[in-house]
This record gives structure tokens, sequence and C-alpha cells, in this order.
């Protein structure tokens, strides 16, 4: 895990600007941003469970459109599901089989974390933004007619909106991200390992985290979703500094999660610190692809809606 700055010391923690919540102090979502990820669609690449007619494709056999195979005909099929072609070619009666499409479980996992606090240059916080984002993601996925839920994480679970179908569901969503505050650190992988026990229909489960913890436990946990066979997304939160590591002069810094605190000259360690942060995003990248899970690196300095529809655009021209 690489160090991150917070920026000197004695700067003002950017936790007290909640743009998430409106003048009363009650959640609010960008209209302009949900109109723009609202057109996309969701696809799973994998089969994932449900049970109403819906976008995905199913594990099981119904009566879509969608041919999949046959099998030989027994005496308690219905006799509509006859393929009287081949009987016509085989003398052998067989029926058809078809891929159902089904609606699917979306479940958020949002990263609340100290570290989640962090934005340099009075920009959104990596929390703000990883709200709007939970916030777009269960939204379109109630749109489609997916039923959506919602976890918040520190060190353990700090809130589970078990996935729901129903139109007022997204409000249940929306105060649950509205009461979400930067808590203890990080603890990805046993998270995950917790809430994989939660969440046992196979569906499309999304990570919404800065991942600053260890990587070997991050790959634990989205091994064992993964063995569940959920199709799984990660959207890494970054914030610009992170990456880009503005500092030139002698700075304080303080540890993004811990007590730590050190005085540096930020021009003297920058090229250190830029290979360490390279090498860590390149490391959680290839444990995501190794595993089949879909990752997406998201700076905080890009608008979270174009950030989303770009990439379902392109995972939607994956799957198609």
């Amino acid at each position: 895990m690489p160090p991150s700055p917070s920026g000197p010391a004695d700067a003002t923690d950017p936790a007290a600007a909640a743009p998430f919540l409106d003048a009363r102090g009650q959640p609010q979502l960008d209209a302009a941003g949900v109109a723009l990820v609202e057109r996309m669609e969701l696809v799973a690449r994998t089969a994932v469970e449900g049970l109403l007619a819906g976008l995905h494709p199913s594990p099981f056999f119904g009566s879509s459109v969608e041919y999949a195979d046959h099998r030989p005909y027994t005496p308690s099929d219905e006799i509509r599901s006859i393929d009287w072609k081949l009987v016509a070619k085989t003398d052998k009666y067989y029926v058809k089989l078809f891929e159902e499409q089904t609606n699917t479980r979306v479940t958020v996992i949002l990263d609340t974390s100290r570290s989640m606090a962090f934005s340099a240059g009075g920009g959104i916080t990596k929390l703000d933004y990883g709200r709007f984002l939970a916030a777009s993601l269960c939204h379109l996925a109630l749109k489609q007619n997916d039923a959506a839920g919602l976890a918040t994480f520190d060190g353990e679970v700090r809130s589970y909106v078990p996935p729901r179908s129903m139109a007022n569901h997204f409000r249940h969503i929306l105060d649950a991200l509205a009461r979400a505050r930067p808590g203890d650190d990080t603890r990805v992988g046993p998270v995950l390992q917790s809430l994989a026990g939660r969440i046992p229909r196979r569906g499309i489960v999304i990570l919404v985290s800065d991942l600053l913890d260890d990587p070997a436990g991050i790959a634990t946990g989205l091994s064992l979703l993964r063995h569940r066979r959920h199709d799984l997304l990660v959207f890494h939160v970054v914030d610009p500094a992170e990456r880009d590591f503005p500092w030139t002069k002698v700075t304080r810094f303080k540890d993004i999660e811990g007590q730590g605190r050190v005085v540096a000259n930020a021009r003297t360690v920058r090229a250190a610190y830029l290979e360490r942060f390279e090498r860590f995003l390149a490391g959680v990248r290839s444990a995501c692809l190794e595993r089949s899970i879909g990752y997406e690196l998201a700076l905080t300095d890009h608008p979270y809606a174009e950030m989303l529809s770009g990439y379902l655009a392109r995972r939607a021209r994956q799957t198609g």
C-alpha cells in the first residue's frame, strides 16, 4: 500500500462540506448526472439469478426468444415445446430449451473509512464522490427493474440495506448514504468475506473504495465473491493529488489512516512516491483482471456521471 499524502498537517481535514446533502440536510442526487447515467444499461457479463423478466442472462432455462439447446422429450413436457422440425429430420422427439432473461440483484459496497474523507485543493472528498456514484448505480438498477442494495463499511460493516426492487426503496438507500460518516481504518478483505455470507444469490456486486489496505487481503475478499459467481465491478476512487503528488516544498504529512506524521522535502520524495503509487495501481488492476473482475479508476476531478456512463458504454460493447 503506498503512502497517502493528506497535504500539510496543519490543513483542516475536509469533512465538513457535504455536497451530497441539500440546504435542509436532506440527501440529494444530481439530476443531470442521473439523466445521463440512466440511459446506460448495466448488463451482467455472467449468468445471474432473479425472479422477473429483465435485462440479464440467467443460469436457468425458460421461454424467452433466445434458443439455447435441445434435450430428449419426456412425458411430463408440454407438447408445444417439441421441436417438430427436428422430429421430421431425426424421427425422434426433442424439446427446445431457451435462455431466460431475468432481473438481478445489484449490491453496492461503499468504503466509508477515514481515508475516504481526503480531498486536496478543496475538491470533493472521495467519500462524497463515492456517495454520488453509489446512488447513481442503485438508481440505475431500480430503473431497469433490478433489485438494489447498499452496504457501507470501514473496519467492519456499518450499515446494510438488503436489495429490493420497490420504487420507494431508493429513499432508504439515500438515507443510508446520507448517514454515512468517515469512520475507522479500512479492512476491505475481511469486510468482503463477511458480506459474502449476506449475498447468497448470484448477482452484481460493486465495490466503491480507495482500496488503501493490504492488497493480499483485498484479493482474498474479491476471490471469495468471485468464487460464488457474482459479477464484480470495482470503482477505485482516487484523489488526483494521490496520483500526481503536487507538493513541491518541505511539507508535513500525516498518515491518511493512523497517527503517523513526517516532515519531508516533497520534491525529493516525489519520484519514489509516484513509482510506488503506480505499482499499487497496477497491482490492484492486475488482481481484478486475473479474476475477471471489472476495474475502473475513478478520479474525483472527473465528473462521476461521465466516468460511469463511459465505463458502462465500454462494458456494453464488450458484452454485446
